[in-house]
């Protein structure tokens, strides 16, 4: 054995070289108590940590794997998990009588597969059902973890706007029987509160769920994805300065002047919000009940951010992160409601104090003993409001649709001695109501080694998914609106968000001359493929197919002269209809005739007067009164005719209805 090495090492640095003795597991033990804290971390961050901390080079891939055995060691293997999750619900129900944990396997052949979960806690179903407003977000994110589905989700606000968990599901896409059951399972949960409002961001196959297990709610789809959905296939400034305008407004007259002005510019755009986003998804339509006039779905992303980190963990680690979230998060809210005092939260009384010192001048003409008309003078666009105090409703909605008293009832209550602004709340913001959303509370539980253990009888195997080819992506695609994303912009159009292959716009130098000869536009895409003997003609750099060309020739000996010329059809303007086409025949031509048939055509140039040009005008002239001759203009959509005058009446607030019938369609 050698102990000491006498001669003098001149060898050479090897910390610049890849590290060949760093294992996977020497890499988990390294990384193990980091990644513990870290859940969000990825592969490249444990690279970067061990290099800067043992100054060696490591493979990424390597790297990769020592993290797989470090996730493996903390939360388990994947296969493993999907038994464990009747445990958990076991554990969940044991502890929390009452929840609801529904587990469904799908059956293939001899094996058994989880497919769907869904979880709803008791304290958060009746805290919902106590304190908070009928009001619920539904959505999904996708998982990038070994298993790819979906994350779906139902959430809530209460007394103080903050984001309340309702319910919780997993599966594996967004189809129409996956959203059906979700949402049979939150009614089965929740049930059908008075005035409930579902809000979705239009998923797929969420809005027939929707009004399959709910026909009776109101149904609301979020402003911010039917603008970006919208501006894809509408561009302008029409829409950009209305669209937003048309869903901010409470009453029925603002809404009505936005829409107008989108209706004058293209009808088809109408049209198309009826159609394809046929919810509610302006303040004019909502119903009073709910008392919340949110635009957007902003509760649903509030509720992704926050599990953000947690998307690539196994399932049952996924649910028992949740779980762990909605825990504090009671717990903090419970501690904060035994300092509340009073009748009405503080921050909304806080708000609404600060409103009130906004006011400037105004007038104040009472008629009866709780009702005045309010006139605020200072402001740019004067109006004046009916305020009823007793009823708690002002003519513009604001009072109605929010809950909370808006700047005319404002200034009436603040004009009337002894008058408090907390007795005109409504008591969905009260002390009492915040108190019972966060009544209840979710109970401890042990890890998962000490859970009740359920023997089903047979093994539950990992879902069934269809595998992508390529790397798994992380991050999202980002939409075209979306800061931090390119903007591809048309060189047809000069319209954003596409580009010149997918135009919908006809290119102006192809335009057809005939209906009975139809003409292709060569730029635009086709599926057939051509065959190995196919040529095509070049005219102005456009590739054109043979059989165009030939179909151009056979216009072009109908509409022009028996013995065409080629001066006269340089020299008249009348026939410089498609120059394409013209250049397209003259190549042609170029290459049939002779030289010395361009030597007479030269001959005739000099003997033809300017007399008989004109006589041919003349002519045609008198040929155009009696026949129609068609013009070369692009193609248009049929714009349908502007609809009636709306009618007197108005539709029930809350209640879907078209866009046409607002506008009187």
């Amino acid at each position: 054995m050698i102990k000491t090495l006498p001669f003098e090492h001149n060898c050479p640095t090897t910390k610049l070289s890849i590290c060949k003795m760093a294992s996977q597991g020497w890499i988990a033990d390294k990384i193990g108590d980091w990644v513990k804290k870290n859940p969000g971390v990825g592969a490249k961050d444990a690279k970067g940590k061990l290099e800067d901390e043992f100054n060696i080079k490591l493979k990424y891939n390597k790297a990769w794997y020592g993290m797989k055995v470090a996730l493996d060691q903390i939360h388990g293997s994947y296969e493993n998990c999907f038994p464990l999750l009747f445990n958990w619900k076991a554990e969940i129900e044991h502890k929390c009588p009452g929840s609801i944990v529904e587990i469904e396997l799908l059956k293939n052949g001899d094996k058994y597969h989880f497919n769907i979960m869904f979880v709803a806690f008791k304290p958060c179903i009746d805290g919902f059902l106590a304190g908070c407003r009928p009001y619920v977000g539904v959505d999904s994110t996708a998982l990038y973890g070994k298993f790819k589905g979906q994350l779906a989700s139902a959430t809530a606000v209460d007394g103080h706007n903050w984001l309340y968990y309702v319910a919780f599901a997993v599966f594996d896409s967004e189809t129409g029987e996956n959203w059906k059951w979700f949402m049979k399972q939150l009614h089965r949960a929740i049930g059908s509160p008075p005035g409930l409002v579902i809000s979705s961001d239009a998923c797929k196959g969420l809005e027939t769920a929707i009004d399959l297990v709910f026909p009776n709610c109101e149904n609301r789809e979020c402003m911010r994805h039917l603008y970006a959905n919208f501006m894809k296939k509408f561009h302008g400034k029409v829409y950009t300065y209305n669209l937003y305008p048309v869903a901010r407004p409470f009453s029925h007259r603002k809404f009505m002047h936005h829409m107008k002005k989108i209706q004058d510019a293209n009808p088809a755009a109408i049209e198309y919000l009826d159609i394809h986003h046929n919810r509610l998804w302006y303040r004019c339509g909502f119903g009073e009940a709910s008392k919340v006039d949110y635009l957007t779905n902003n509760i649903s992303e509030s509720f992704n951010k926050q599990i953000k980190d947690f998307k690539g963990l196994n399932v049952l680690n996924l649910f028992d992160k949740i779980r762990e979230i909605i825990t504090e998060k009671f717990y903090i809210r419970g501690q904060v409601s035994k300092q509340l005092k009073g009748r009405i939260l503080p921050h909304v009384i806080k708000q609404l104090n600060a409103l009130s010192k906004t006011i400037g001048r105004n007038k104040i003409l009472w008629t009866i003993e709780h009702e005045a008309e309010v006139t605020l003078l200072d402001l740019k666009f004067i109006k004046r409001h009916i305020v009823n105090l007793k009823d708690r409703t002002c003519t513009c909605r604001v009072w109605q649709v929010s809950g909370k008293p808006c700047m005319h009832a404002l200034a009436f209550i603040c004009s009337i001695n002894g008058a408090e602004i907390q007795t005109y709340v409504d008591d969905y913001y009260s002390v009492d109501k915040f108190k019972a959303a966060c009544a209840g509370n979710i109970p401890s539980m042990t890890d998962k080694s000490q859970w009740i253990q359920v023997d089903l009888g047979v093994k539950v195997h990992p879902p069934l998914q269809q595998t992508v080819a390529g790397r798994p992506r992380v991050q999202r695609i980002r939409g075209w609106l979306e800061p931090g994303r390119k903007i591809v912009k048309c060189k047809r159009c000069g319209e954003p968000g596409h580009m010149q292959k997918t135009c919908k716009v006809p290119n102006p130098e192809y335009m057809a001359v005939d209906d009975d000869i139809p003409i292709e536009d060569p730029s635009t895409p086709t599926n057939k493929r051509k065959k190995c003997g196919e040529t095509t003609a070049t005219t102005d750099g456009d590739a054109t197919d043979d059989e165009v060309l030939i179909n151009l020739i056979r216009k072009r000996a109908r509409t022009t002269p028996q013995k065409p010329k080629a001066p006269e059809k340089v020299n008249a303007p009348a026939k410089k209809k498609t120059p394409v086409k013209i250049a397209a025949v003259e190549e042609k031509t170029k290459k049939k005739t002779p030289v010395k048939k361009a030597t007479t055509q030269q001959k005739t140039k000099k003997k033809t007067p300017v007399k008989k040009v004109a006589s041919q005008e003349k002519a045609k002239k008198k040929t155009s009164k009696g026949k129609k001759v068609k013009k070369n203009v692009p193609f248009a959509p049929v714009i349908p005719p502007p609809p009636p005058p709306p009618p007197e009446g108005q539709p029930t607030n809350g209640a879907k209805r078209s866009l046409l019938y607002w506008l009187g369609g």
